[in-house]
């Protein structure tokens, strides 16, 4: 019996030990649940302080983003139009202004000129600043100036005013990609930039598509007192992207990046919020972040202009001084041929529709013809000088833009699978082969298409950013890029110039120099560590 009431007992004392352990077990579930809950509610209130990338990547991606990306396009259009608008241009005002082949060459060149001389100064004050505050005032003056240029009454006030177009242009072809890049986030940036950048083939078409539908005409009005004709109003055309843009960069923000750099996480949040808004069709009050927060802001005006001079100086020491050399040659070869070319081209082409020789010529002896006509005609008599434009000129100069862009397109679905050593020295040696040949194929459909195939060398330049990208060091990248692009343009002026004080009495070497050297830059597989 007292075995039994003592086994019972245990099991009593086993059951209440039992039903302790849950009731135990049961408080601490529910005080995890309560702790959880508590977590979830301080997690939930700091949703609403984060930092700037996540603050940013809640903006989304729509019609605030495409908008940034059409004014940024519009912004590379006019940059590209006001750089060789000139091109077509020149042999329409060739009497009127009494242009010779060297006045052509440093019309041509006087935008580019303009542009190398200001980039640094430019992306100095763009991080200075802002890149809107730089870019919005100096849009509205360049189209100023090259409207005035429009009213030029001899060579040397073209000149004059083309260069200051060409520094004003400067601000927008120095910052506009900045601008672009700041305004997505980190996953969209590549892509916006890209698509941003095929405005500039698109110049190459609409440009041509301007000049045909209005150079030609016969007609003129008077304004001011001042005649004004055909080709004085294209002048007018290309001004009216840059325009536009300006009118958008009214409405848009400054970058939030560099608002976030120069004036702190307070203001930077008003233009995500605005951002937010029109993205996702919201308004600006239900941004759902109340506080940017960040560790530390560095300020980009903390370096100053000696910053920036000390940062360029390291780009010319070892170990990158062998690279800064090659890249920019390089780049000085691609834009000698494709930029300082095609402000020639459709001059050039001009010339050879024009020709009433019944039979199969060279280029180069249908311009010693010319200016052979043009020497007896100055000789004989000041009156009689003809510039009209033959309008084939316009659709072959279309169809060359189309050429281009389709090269982009080509490029960029090559590259990955050639490898971008491969890729460019291919290009450059047919182009170079190319151009060399224009010079000595006596037909002219052929001579053309050698034409237009040289100046794809020009797509050759995305090729060679894409290297440089990763050979220079991030923290130096922006600079040297910058520099590089300087040097490009350098090349463009340069050749523009050789071209037009050659171009009449040693066209074929010209044209052998220029094939020579550019099919001469392409050996990267032993100078630079990428493919």
């Amino acid at each position: 019996m007292d075995n039994s009431d003592n086994s019972s007992s245990d099991r009593s004392l086993e059951r209440l030990t039992e039903i302790k352990a849950f009731i135990e077990a049961s408080k601490k579930t529910h005080e995890k649940a309560e702790d959880l809950q508590v977590d979830a509610d301080k997690s939930l209130s700091k949703l609403n302080e984060v930092v700037f990338d996540d603050a940013f990547e809640l903006t989304g991606h729509g019609k605030f983003n495409h908008i940034v990306l059409m004014t940024c396009g519009l912004i590379m259009l006019n940059v590209s139009m006001e750089s060789v608008g000139m091109s077509y241009v020149i042999t329409a005002a060739e009497c009127e202004l009494g242009l010779t082949s060297e006045h052509k060459g440093l019309v041509n060149a006087a935008a580019f000129i303009g542009i190398i001389s200001t980039s640094f100064l430019w992306g100095y004050l763009g991080d200075r600043f802002g890149r809107r505050a730089v870019m919005l005032p100096a849009m509205v003056a360049s189209a100023v100036f090259s409207i005035a240029s429009s009213f030029s009454t001899n060579v040397w006030m073209l000149l004059v005013l083309r260069f200051f177009t060409g520094c004003l242009v400067s601000a927008s072809s120095a910052t506009v990609y900045a601008y672009l890049g700041e305004m997505h986030t980190g996953s969209r940036r590549a892509a916006a930039i890209a698509w941003g950048s095929a405005f500039i083939s698109f110049s190459f078409m609409i440009l041509p598509g301007l000049a045909w539908l209005i150079i030609p005409g016969k007609w003129s009005f008077s304004l001011l007192g001042f005649t004004m004709v055909p080709w004085r109003v294209f002048i007018w055309s290309w001004c009216a992207p840059g325009l536009v843009a300006a009118l958008a960069l009214l409405w848009l923000p400054e970058s939030p990046r560099y608002i976030l750099a120069s004036s702190g996480p307070e203001k930077a949040l008003p233009i995500l919020a605005k951002m937010f808004a029109y993205n996702k069709n919201s308004k600006i009050s239900n941004f759902p972040v109340e506080r940017i927060v960040t560790g530390s802001i560095e300020s980009s005006k903390s370096s100053g202009f000696v910053g920036a001079l000390k940062n360029i100086t390291l780009l010319f020491r070892p170990p990158l001084l062998r690279c800064v050399l090659i890249s920019h040659t390089l780049m000085f070869a691609v834009f000698m041929l494709s930029s300082g070319l095609y402000v020639w081209v459709p001059d050039i082409l001009n010339s050879m529709l024009r020709s009433t020789s019944s039979e199969s010529i060279t280029i180069c002896q249908i311009i010693k013809d010319k200016f052979e006509a043009a020497k007896n005609v100055t000789l004989l008599s000041q009156v009689g000088c003809k510039s009209e434009v033959a309008v084939r000129v316009f659709p072959i100069s279309m169809g060359m833009g189309a050429v281009f862009a389709v090269t982009y397109l080509a490029i960029g679905v090559f590259i990955g699978k050639v490898g971008k050593k491969t890729l460019y020295s291919c290009i450059m040696v047919i182009c170079g082969a190319a151009t060399i040949g224009a010079a000595f194929v006596p037909q002219g459909g052929a001579a053309t298409a050698l034409l237009i195939l040289a100046l794809c060398s020009g797509c050759a330049a995305s090729i060679l950013a894409a290297i440089a990208v990763d050979v220079f060091p991030t923290c130096l990248r922006a600079m040297a890029m910058c520099v590089m692009y300087m040097v490009g343009r350098t090349g463009a002026a340069v050749g523009s110039n050789l071209l037009g004080a050659t171009l009449n009495l040693h066209c074929e070497q010209a044209f052998c120099i220029f094939g020579a050297f550019t099919a001469g830059k392409r050996p990267l597989d032993h100078i630079l560590p990428f493919k």
